[in-house]
């Protein structure tokens, strides 16, 4: 009798907003088929709606477009997007879009201060 050994390997695309950190997503498929799944869907949806929420007239497309990457080979100790790092990413993503506003605001009290 012969023993058939499988390996089976998991793909992974890491994912981004903005500056914020990274975060790997197991998904087999491709990368064109994982931005049109669902599960893609919803960790965008997640972002998007938790800064929507907090900041309803922030201007944010920027941050909130998701950067997706297929991992080379160094690339691979990403932590895992999970329930907990999904709440790191919304924050961090919020975050980002408040140091923004801020910023701009600054820059456009500027004129006055001279």
């Amino acid at each position: 009798m012969t023993s058939l050994n499988q390996t089976f390997i998991m793909k992974a695309f890491i994912i981004s907003f903005g500056d914020s950190d990274k975060y790997s997503v197991h998904f087999d498929g491709s990368l064109e088929e994982f931005e049109k799944s669902s599960e893609f869907k919803r960790i965008k949806d997640a972002v998007y709606d938790y800064v929507k929420e907090k900041l309803p007239a922030a201007k944010c497309e920027a941050v909130l477009t998701p950067h997706v990457e297929e991992p080379e080979g160094s690339e691979w100790g990403y932590p895992g997007l999970d329930t907990i790092n999904l709440e790191k990413l919304k924050k961090d993503a919020l975050r980002q879009i408040q140091v923004k506003m801020s910023s701009t605001k600054l820059d456009s009290n500027a004129a006055f201060s001279a």
